[in-house]
C-alpha cells in the first residue's frame, strides 16, 4: 500500500502505559493508510516498558523518551517534534478509529472553527455497581451535549497558538476547552472514542478528585467556565426527576460528587505534586 502525505499530527503522552499503549496505537493504525498520520508518543517518566513496546512493535511511530513525569511537559515536547496541522492530542488509555480521527479534523480544514472534539463512550462492563451508577447519571451532564474535551481533541494552527505552550495545569483537557468560545469549538458527532471506566469506587474517586481539583485550579488562575456549575446541576436534576428509574443511580452520583467536593475543599488545590490516577481500567486492556 503506498504511503500517503500525513493529514494530521497526533501527540500521545504516555506515563507508565505499557498495559494500554499497544491497544491505543493499533486502534489508529488498523485501517489507516501508512503515513496518513504523523504519530508521536511521548514516554514521560516511565518506569515500565512503555517506550520499549513503542520502539519494538511500532517502528513507524516517533518516540520521545523523557525522564520527567509530566503530561503538559510531554504535550509541549511532542509539539516541538510535530510538523503538521491540524494537531490531534490523544490520551494513551483511549481507543479511537482512523475513521473517527478523519471526522474530527474535517471541520478544521476550513479554519472556520479552531478546535474540535468528539463523543466519549464509556465502557463500564467491568466496573462495580457504584461506578456504573455514577456514569449512568454523568452522561446526562449538559456540557456533554457539545462534546467532551476529555483525552481527545484537535486544533488548527491558529487554535494551537491559543493554547501552546501548555501551562503546568492539572486538568489540561478543561484548560483547552475553556480557551475557546462556543463559536470557536466544533462538536463532531460522528467522532467516537472509548474510555474504560475504573473498576472500583476508589479508582473513580481518584480520577474525579483530580478533575475537580483541576477545574478549581483553572478558576484560580483565570479560566472560569462560561456556564455556572449551578446551572449544569439544575439541568441535570431536572432531567433525573422525570425518570424514577434513575433515582437510585442519582443517589450514588450525588453522594460521590459531594464527597469529592468536600475532599477537594478540605485538602485544597495546592497539592501540585499529586496526580491521582486509576490503574484498574488499564488492567482490562
Amino acid at each position: 500500500m503506498p504511503q500517503s502525505r500525513a493529514v494530521a499530527s497526533i501527540i500521545i503522552p504516555a506515563h507508565n502505559e505499557s498495559a494500554v499503549i499497544s491497544r491505543c496505537l493499533k486502534s489508529i493504525l488498523s485501517g489507516s493508510i501508512p503515513g496518513e498520520f504523523q504519530i508521536i508518543v511521548v514516554s514521560n517518566g516511565c518506569t515500565d516498558s512503555t517506550a520499549d513496546i513503542v520502539r519494538k512493535d511500532f517502528p513507524l511511530v516517533t518516540l520521545i523518551d523523557t525522564p520527567k513525569a509530566s503530561k503538559t511537559w510531554a504535550l509541549n515536547m511532542g509539539d516541538e517534534v510535530a510538523s503538521i496541522f491540524p494537531r490531534i492530542y490523544l490520551d494513551a488509555d483511549l481507543v479511537v478509529t482512523p475513521e473517527s480521527l478523519r471526522a474530527l479534523i474535517q471541520p478544521l480544514q476550513s479554519e472556520e472553527v479552531l478546535a474540535a472534539c468528539g463523543q466519549m463512550n464509556i465502557s463500564t462492563s467491568l466496573s462495580s455497581f457504584a461506578v456504573r451508577s455514577f456514569y449512568r447519571i454523568w452522561r446526562y451532564n449538559s456540557y456533554l451535549k457539545t462534546g467532551k474535551f476529555g483525552g481527545l481533541f484537535a486544533v488548527t494552527k491558529k487554535g494551537h497558538s491559543q493554547i501552546s505552550p501548555f501551562p503546568d495545569v492539572t486538568n489540561d483537557d478543561e484548560y483547552v476547552r475553556r480557551s475557546f468560545t462556543d463559536q470557536e469549538r466544533a462538536y463532531v458527532e460522528n467522532c467516537h472514542f472509548e474510555m474504560t471506566s475504573p473498576r472500583s469506587l476508589s479508582g473513580l474517586l481518584k480520577i474525579r478528585t483530580r478533575a475537580i481539583r483541576g477545574t478549581k485550579e483553572l478558576v484560580r488562575i483565570g479560566y472560569p467556565d462560561e456556564k455556572p456549575q449551578s446551572r449544569n446541576l439544575y439541568e441535570l436534576l431536572a432531567h433525573i426527576i422525570k425518570q424514577p428509574t434513575l433515582w437510585v443511580d442519582a443517589l450514588f452520583y450525588i453522594l460521590i460528587s459531594l464527597f469529592i467536593q468536600l475532599k477537594v475543599s478540605f485538602v485544597g488545590i495546592q497539592s501540585d505534586q499529586v496526580w491521582e490516577r486509576d490503574d484498574s481500567s488499564r488492567g482490562s486492556a
